[in-house]
């Protein structure tokens, strides 16, 4: 069996390289700077020197000397010749495909604290995943949003959609003062208090198209030859490989293989293209309706619907809409509950 990463490779050592920095197992940062990543993400987005240059105001030379110190930071080739000049090699991809979702968020932060430290509004900042538009799951939590805005009028309420992995950013960065998601989504981030209301029901999603989808009732055990397709909810692809395989074997079968899409939408077409299966909620108001087919599945613990926040960084309309949930749903899910008065 063989798993893969966000860019379709076979994952190896490096699927663990970026954790064990980001838990201060490795040096390798030492002297690497953010106008070397800004370089390195400009250069693999173009694959071309003179219009990276362009883009960043540099130099050919400049930019070779910037990225040379780049590559011998992190200790990997990170580009190689090709018939078009330019590609990025196999590690190149990975940092790549690690790196710009984090460049994103930090100058998403710098731009939010330039313009709370001059902009005197009231904001609440909730950050929601792609399929909230496409579920019923979510309607709970959009009717407390109409009547948290009727009720403070004076709050501007931001909301942002994105998935998984930048969702779960946002959350440890700062840079959302709520995030509406399942829960499986933020379970093992430290620091962070969550509030579970409505379960939901996972199903088993497949193309229409697909032989197996003239059954009413899918034989789970037929799947084996299937490539189970995810999103990254976790730290770890590995931590998500195994709770992936986990609830295919309760169901009695294992995928051919696990591999990671990199964004829901990319995910959904390759599904209704009879690529492979997937678990997700139930969708909606989706251009791909009349392509998919979902089969409820029968776990004996249901995902639910969560309200998560950084624990010790609670602004005072978040606080407002806390408190506005309802409390019989709640389940201690990382931090103990806090009390959290109106202000």
């Amino acid at each position: 069996m063989c798993y893969y990463n966000l860019k379709g490779m076979v994952i190896t050592v490096k699927g663990s390289f970026l954790v064990n920095i980001a838990q201060g197992r490795y040096d390798v940062l030492y002297n690497i700077t953010f106008q070397q990543i800004e370089t390195f993400l400009t250069v693999a987005k173009c694959l071309n020197l003179s219009k990276a240059g362009e883009t960043l105001y540099a130099s050919q030379p400049s930019l070779s000397k910037t990225l040379k110190r780049f590559e011998e930071g992190v200790g990997m080739r990170l580009f190689k010749s090709s018939n078009q000049g330019m590609a990025l090699t196999g590690d190149g991809e990975y940092l790549f495909s690690v790196l710009e979702p984090l460049y994103k968020t930090i100058n998403k932060s710098i731009q939010l604290a330039r313009y709370n430290s001059t902009t005197p509004l009231r904001v609440l900042r909730i950050v929601e995943p792609s399929s909230y538009d496409y579920t019923d799951d979510f309607t709970q939590l959009k009717h407390l949003v109409k009547a948290f805005e009727s009720k403070y009028p004076d709050v501007v309420v931001q909301e942002h959609l994105c998935d998984f992995k930048e969702l779960r950013q946002e959350l440890e960065f700062g840079n959302a003062d709520l995030v509406f998601t399942e829960d499986f989504g933020i379970r093992d981030i430290p620091g962070v208090t969550a509030r579970l209301l409505n379960h939901f029901n996972l199903y088993i999603t497949i193309s229409a198209k697909h032989p197996l989808a003239v059954s009413d009732k899918l034989d789970f055990s037929a799947l084996s030859n299937e490539t189970l397709f995810t999103l990254p909810t976790m730290a770890s692809e590995q931590e998500d490989i195994d709770t992936q395989l986990e609830a295919c074997r309760f169901l009695g079968f294992t995928p051919r293989r696990v591999e990671f899409k990199s964004n829901f939408n990319t995910l959904l077409h390759a599904i209704s293209k009879g690529r492979g299966i997937c678990f997700c909620a139930k969708l909606k108001k989706i251009r791909l309706d009349d392509d998919l087919r979902y089969y409820q599945t029968d776990f004996p613990v249901q995902p639910s619907i969560a309200v998560a926040w950084r624990t010790n960084k609670l602004s005072r309309e978040a606080k407002n809409f806390i408190n506005m949930l309802p409390e019989d749903g709640y389940d201690g899910l990382n931090e103990p509950p806090q009390d959290t008065p109106p202000e």
